[in-house]
């Protein structure tokens, strides 16, 4: 571990505290000047640290994404690799382009300040502009020998682990899920989840998995196209991006370890939007009309239609919610 990376985990441990030179230098067994240094080239890299003679330095945090602040505050709990970039194209593109010439055996993350290519279902775009927001994609490693995964719990268990992070971060704001991979705050979308697998050519098996995540935190100007649907979570608030990446790395792995359970089905069902409501659900070129009744087992959306009967779907797209005020 090198210079800035000490100063930096004792800076995150004292935040907002001041720690003198002299501390610095006696702790890491270098000089003064080279304390300095380090801090010179954190502040360079954009990390807020005032400096006060007599007083020495305190550590303020930083606006823009980190791998290293996001690694060790997971505190040790997400094995993988995590990076970061100022501006990308598509996390998922990013994600896609690693596995072409990797093959992890951990999880690895990818997170950007901005998406310029942002993309959520059907190629929809994702609006991911600098710094308002929470933009990043985890792979998931897939033991191709293994079954199938069952995508349905993939991602309402993906869900599930992100909504606990934002009621923890959040308390203030209630937040649901709308079948089957977004999450909604006074009706408007402030979470969009992709879920995507890459083959395995010769077993034409999942060789891994790559999980898409979107937050709007901040952001307060949304294009026209998507203005009327999507929402912000707390535009009046300065969130420690790092922080919540770090809490949400966690928090998925964690469900991941035992998403084919199906353990966190009864939570998805208690904050669901769309149980016991008519919806339009559309697959493909077709869609069903009908009133959704349950969570299935396995993820899946039950409808029950007019005629009484019922029919379970495990894949696509709740166009429309019969829910006053709000836009689906």
């Amino acid at each position: 571990m090198g210079t800035k990376d000490e100063l930096l985990k004792i800076f995150l441990l004292n935040e907002q505290q001041w720690i003198s030179g002299s501390q610095l230098a006696e702790r890491l067994k270098i000089s003064r000047e080279s304390i300095w240094k380090g801090v010179a080239a954190m502040r360079r890299q954009g990390h807020q640290i005032e400096s006060q003679r007599a007083l020495g330095y305190r550590y303020l945090g930083t606006d823009h994404l980190d791998a290293a602040v996001i690694k060790m505050q997971t505190r040790g709990e997400f094995n993988g690799e995590i990076h970061t970039a100022s501006s990308i194209d598509s996390t998922q593109n990013w994600a896609k382009q690693y596995l072409s010439s990797h093959q992890p055996s951990q999880p690895v993350a990818f997170l950007a300040d901005q998406q310029t290519a942002g993309y959520g279902r059907r190629g929809r775009q994702f609006y991911s502009p600098q710094k308002t927001g929470l933009y990043f994609s985890l792979v998931l490693p897939h033991n191709p020998m293994s079954a199938l995964p069952k995508i349905g719990l993939l991602t309402t268990g993906v869900a599930v682990a992100v909504g606990r992070v934002l009621k923890q971060t959040f308390p203030d704001h209630d937040f649901s899920y709308k079948w089957v991979n977004d999450i909604y705050m006074n009706g408007h979308k402030v979470c969009g989840i992709l879920t995507e697998a890459t083959l395995e050519l010769e077993s034409a098996s999942s060789a891994a998995l790559i999980v898409g995540i979107g937050i709007n935190l901040s952001t307060v100007d949304f294009p026209a196209a998507v203005a009327q649907k999507a929402g912000s979570i707390a535009p009046e608030q300065t969130i420690d991006r790092n922080q919540l990446a770090a809490r949400l790395l966690v928090a998925i792995m964690n469900v991941y370890g035992e998403y084919d359970s199906g353990k966190f089905l009864p939570e998805y069902r208690a904050h669901s939007m769309v149980l016991k409501r008519p919806v339009v659900l559309k697959i493909g070129n077709d869609k069903a009309v009908g009133k959704a009744v349950d969570i299935d087992d396995q993820g899946g959306l039950v409808l029950e239609f007019a005629d009484g009967t019922k029919k379970s779907f495990i894949s696509g797209e709740v166009t429309k919610v019969d829910l006053p005020g709000m836009t689906s």
